[in-house]
């Protein structure tokens, strides 16, 4: 995205939304999908480089570096989504896994292992992925996602059959054939994991009303999505519509950032129980984040 031959960045394109429809997004699963399609793309680099090295080109400090920021990545993730209420299921379980794989990576002996291990957790983190393309998407954009996230699976399971025939086999020209089908196999998977990463970027977009920007995931787990401290929210609504249960609803404005002098809130609006439900980012800043729920939003 670029304004006058100058490129925008994704966090200031995120800003740039409207920002009512910016607090409105917040909680739809879209914004999980643009995240968890990126970390879909950063395992499967991490395997085409495993997977690299199984011909004696093991690159350990490149492996190490895709590892750790991965794992950062899904740590930041899992903050910004508690900062919500809305950790997915299972990432506790990704975050393990991701750790496990950074720890034993390296080591030639065990590279068709964890060469195995990634493709499974990658796997899994598209099964997440797609479960946030429903109302963020046309229904031509939902069913390609579906088609690639359904080939993507079946190109890894393609690949975690070709690992298993390499380890056993024993004639070399056979090898090679198998060989040569597993790299062809995983730069296919590459593929459809971009442009899975790219339709997803899309669907944010979308309902933000803006283009799409190369670094959107990075920009969502810095908190871009959050920061109303220059916004001007008169006609949003502080409550989630698509929530019946008041309880969920009381945790609609969890994470937000907003300041006493640059945000305008909806008429009527309470700021003395919001500052009572916010924290200040820094004594005498004048920012604040929502950190607890409370009772009725606004108050007429």
């Amino acid at each position: 995205m670029d304004i006058d031959g100058v490129p925008v960045t994704a966090a200031a394109a995120l800003l740039a939304a409207d920002a009512a429809t910016r607090l409105g997004v917040r909680h739809h699963p879209v914004v999980q999908a643009a995240i968890f399609s990126d970390f879909v793309v950063q395992a499967m680099e991490i395997a085409l480089a495993i997977n690299r090295g199984r011909h004696g080109d093991l690159d350990r400090p490149l492996i190490r570096t895709l590892a750790r920021d991965l794992g950062r990545d899904v740590d930041r993730f899992g903050q910004y989504a508690r900062a919500r209420n809305d950790e997915p299921e299972g990432l506790t379980e990704l975050r393990y896994t991701i750790l496990s794989l950074t720890l034993d990576q390296a080591r030639e002996r065990y590279l068709a292992i964890t060469l195995n291990r990634y493709l499974a957790t990658t796997v899994r983190i598209a099964r997440t992925c797609i479960r946030g393309t429903g109302g963020g998407f046309t229904q031509h954009d939902r069913e390609l996602t579906h088609v690639l996230v359904a080939g993507f699976s079946a190109g890894l399971k393609r690949a975690l059959d070709l690992i298993v025939r390499l380890d056993r086999e024993v004639d070399q020209a056979r090898w090679r054939v198998l060989d040569r089908s597993l790299s062809r196999t995983l730069d296919l998977a590459i593929e459809r994991a971009r442009a899975l990463d790219g339709l997803c970027g899309q669907g944010l977009a979308g309902r933000l009303g803006i283009a799409p920007a190369e670094g959107l995931a990075e920009a969502l787990l810095d908190g871009a999505m959050d920061d109303f401290t220059s916004a001007d929210l008169t006609y949003a609504s502080l409550a989630d519509p698509s929530l019946t249960d008041a309880r969920l609803t009381d945790s609609y404005l969890i994470g937000v950032r907003w300041s006493l002098s640059g945000t305008i809130w909806p008429p009527g609006t309470d700021v003395s129980a919001l500052l009572a439900r916010s924290q200040e980012v820094e004594p005498g800043s004048g920012v604040f984040v929502v950190k607890r729920r409370a009772g009725t939003w606004p108050r007429a």
